[in-house]
């Protein structure tokens, strides 16, 4: 048989039940003081620290892909995906086998430096170096000596470029160490030891490839001071106004190619062929056409032919900004 509550019993479980609450709500409370702590992956470098990294290394991206772009002949875009705190045991086994591990030497820091690239990227570099299409897939495989030293001269110069970016907080002036493509035999930091690992995508010809910049935290640990924000904006090279007469004088002493096209006409490859001296060409504008003027093989003027002096000369008659220029393509 159900017992019928009497009021004081109910008002009692009520006070019972807010008495609950409250423990419960300071127990939530004394748990907001704490946070979970990984002991075996600390993160060393501040959030702060790490956005500075990030700015000087999209620059080096930048830049990188303006070399690369240059040397391979092709369109190159390089991004950095990310940068990340682990530990060097863990940063070694995610590394492939065969794989092409760079290790640099720094003349103000004490300690080395690894650059690791896609194998598959230093074939598809020789193979455009050494003349070659570089549209055949081509299997990761150990690099030798000889495509070693093909591609030396590029390895210089990218790390030319970390240099240069790096100027930003501190000089790093890393250099060329030696090259390894077993991972087990590169040993610069101990494995419990926190690395700074910059993951970068290099993407040519519908093909991506990876690249990595390994620095360990004790390298990192007197150049943290410098990798505030404000240090590195602060640090930024301003041009001063002397350079900035002597480039303006580089730049307008720089000779541009400029053609006048007089016309152009359309014939077979039998006509082309069958061509003799003095034969005539008939073109398709009049002797007061006016004629398309090109700098870089862009349509920049509208100019009309005549003489100055003893000289075959052109009158410029219109300026064709970028939006004109597409009817003259």
């Amino acid at each position: 048989m159900n017992k019928i509550l009497s009021q004081e019993e109910i008002e009692a479980l009520l006070s019972n039940v807010a008495n609950s609450d409250d423990i419960a709500d300071s127990e939530m409370d004394e748990h907001k003081r704490f946070h979970v702590y990984d002991f075996r992956h600390p993160d060393r470098i501040s959030k702060d620290q790490i956005r500075s990294m990030r700015t000087i290394h999209e620059n080096f991206a930048r830049l990188l892909a303006t070399h690369l772009s240059a040397v391979l002949r092709s369109m190159v875009d390089v991004n950095l995906l990310s940068i990340d705190q682990v530990t060097y045991s863990e940063y070694t086994v995610s590394l492939s086998t065969p794989a092409s591990i760079y290790i640099l030497s720094s003349e103000t820091l004490d300690g080395k430096i690894l650059m690791e690239l896609s194998p598959s990227f230093l074939l598809f570099l020789v193979d455009r170096l050494l003349g070659g299409t570089g549209d055949t897939a081509i299997n990761p495989r150990e690099i030798t000596v000889i495509e070693q030293n093909v591609v030396r001269n590029v390895i210089n110069n990218l790390i030319g470029i970390l240099n240069e970016v790096w100027d930003q907080a501190i000089e790093l002036k890393a250099k060329y160490n030696s090259f390894e493509t077993d991972p087990q035999f590169v040993q610069i930091a101990r494995s419990s030891d926190t690395i700074a690992v910059i993951f970068i995508e290099i993407k040519v010809k519908n093909q991506s490839y990876q690249m990595n910049v390994c620095i360990p935290y004790y390298i990192l640990e007197p150049v943290l001071p410098y990798l505030s924000s404000q240090a590195v904006i602060g640090t930024t090279k301003k041009v001063t106004d002397a350079e900035r007469t002597i480039l303006n004088q580089s730049l307008m002493a720089t000779k541009i190619p400029l053609v006048a096209q007089l016309s152009s006409v359309k014939m077979t490859i039998r006509d082309y062929l069958a061509m003799q001296k003095n034969d005539v060409i008939a073109l398709e504008t009049s002797t007061e056409s006016e004629m398309l003027v090109t700098i870089g093989n862009k349509v920049k003027f509208l100019a009309v032919p005549g003489k100055k002096g003893r000289k075959k000369a052109i009158q410029i008659s219109k300026i064709i900004d970028n939006l004109d220029a597409l009817f003259y393509q």
